[in-house]
C-alpha cells in the first residue's frame, strides 16, 4: 500500500512538473508586422494609389506571459497591372506592455509591467490575379515585412535573453523579417465598383526567430510559423481592415484609412 501511495506521489510530481510553463517574451511586433497592403483592382479607373491609414493592435504573450499594446501609422502605394499587382509600404509603432489578466502567481515576472517600445519597418506584397464576374481571385502573393525595435522591452528581452533561466524563453531579436505567401479574394458592389471587400489568408515565418528562442533556453521545445487573416472593406475612399492571427502569441490589430 505504501508503495502504491509513493508511486502516486511520484506520478502527481511528474505531471505538475511537466504542466509548468515558461514565461515567453516576443519583440513586441510579432504577428502584427505583417499587415494587409490595400491594392486597386482592375476595374479602378486610377490604377495606382496611396494608402493611409492607423492602426491599434494588440499582442498576448504565450503561456499568457503578459500583454502588450500599440498603435500604428501605416503609409502604402498600391498599383495594378493586367493580372499582376503590387504594393509598398512602411510603418511606424509604439505602445507598452503589461501584466494585467496574467494569473502567473509567483511566475509571473513583475519587471516586465509598462515597458515601453516604439520603432518602424517596411512592407511589401508582389502577386498574379485572374477575374471572374465582378471579383478578383488573387491566387498567389508574396508577402513581406521588416521591422526595427527600441525602448525598454527590447532591453528587457536581451537582459532575460542571457540569463539561462529554465523558466524564461526570451528572445534578443530587435530586427525582425517575416516573410510568406498569401492568397486573396477581392470583390466590388455591382452597381458601386468603388464599394469593395476582401478576405485574405497568409503563412510564412519570421527568419531565425526560432532560433533566437531556442538559445536563451535550449530545453524548451520551439517550433510555429505566422499566420494572418484580414478581412478587407473599402466604401468609396475609405477602409478598413481587421487581422488576426499569431506567431507564437496571438496578435490582432483593425486600421482605419484613407486611399487617394
Amino acid at each position: 500500500m505504501k508503495r502504491l501511495q509513493t508511486l502516486c506521489t511520484v506520478a502527481i510530481i511528474l505531471t505538475l512538473q511537466s504542466c509548468k510553463t515558461p514565461s515567453y517574451f516576443l519583440p513586441a511586433v510579432t504577428g502584427n508586422d505583417i499587415s494587409y497592403l490595400p491594392k486597386p483592382m482592375e476595374v479602378d479607373s486610377v490604377k495606382s494609389k496611396t494608402y493611409l491609414s492607423g492602426s491599434i493592435a494588440g499582442l498576448t504573450l504565450p503561456y499568457n506571459s503578459g500583454n502588450l499594446d500599440m498603435g500604428f501609422l501605416n503609409v502604402s502605394r498600391g498599383q495594378t497591372f493586367k493580372h499582376l499587382n503590387f504594393a509598398y509600404g512602411a510603418y511606424g509603432f509604439a505602445g507598452r506592455t503589461s501584466d494585467t489578466h496574467t494569473n502567473r502567481g509567483e511566475r509571473q515576472i513583475a519587471e516586465f509591467d509598462n515597458k515601453n517600445f516604439y520603432g518602424g519597418g517596411l512592407r511589401t506584397s508582389l502577386g498574379f490575379y485572374d477575374i471572374s464576374g465582378n471579383a478578383e481571385f488573387r491566387l498567389l502573393s508574396w508577402e513581406n515585412s521588416l521591422s526595427f525595435e527600441n525602448g525598454s522591452y527590447a532591453s528587457f528581452r536581451k537582459k532575460y535573453s542571457t540569463m539561462n533561466n529554465p523558466d524564461v524563453v526570451s528572445a534578443s531579436k530587435t530586427v525582425m523579417y517575416t516573410t510568406g505567401a498569401a492568397t486573396e479574394i477581392i470583390w466590388h458592389s455591382k452597381h458601386r465598383p468603388v464599394n469593395q471587400f476582401a478576405f485574405r489568408i497568409f503563412y510564412g515565418f519570421t527568419a531565425d526567430l526560432n532560433s533566437n528562442l531556442r538559445q536563451s533556453n535550449p530545453t524548451e521545445e520551439i517550433n510555429g510559423k505566422a499566420i494572418d487573416v484580414a478581412f478587407f472593406v473599402k466604401l468609396n475612399k475609405f477602409y478598413g481592415i481587421l487581422n488576426a492571427g499569431g506567431n507564437k502569441g496571438t496578435s490582432g490589430k483593425l486600421s482605419l484609412g484613407y486611399a487617394f
